[in-house]
């Protein structure tokens, strides 16, 4: 992905059918520039988790998660 926006993660969830039993993390910048996006189209204000589409955003801390991809955690054990 060219560019991780609001759009795009929407997308990404819908197409892939994705449902709360599983988490997205991405890359530590990716995050950061979502989480601006989302406040400034949400008035600044933010839901603890970090929500799209019921999907939990995370950011990555272990520097496995390349800035502008995708990785899908399951979070069912």
């Amino acid at each position: 992905m060219e560019k991780i926006t609001l759009d795009a993660m929407r997308n990404y969830i819908i197409e892939q059918e994705l449902t709360d039993s599983v988490a997205i993390s991405l890359h530590p910048d990716s995050f950061d520039e979502l989480v601006l996006e989302y406040l400034d189209t949400n008035g600044n204000q933010i839901e603890r988790p970090f929500e799209i589409l019921g999907i939990e955003i995370l950011q990555d801390n272990t520097g496995s998660v390349a800035r502008s991809h995708i990785h899908t955690l399951n979070t069912v054990q």
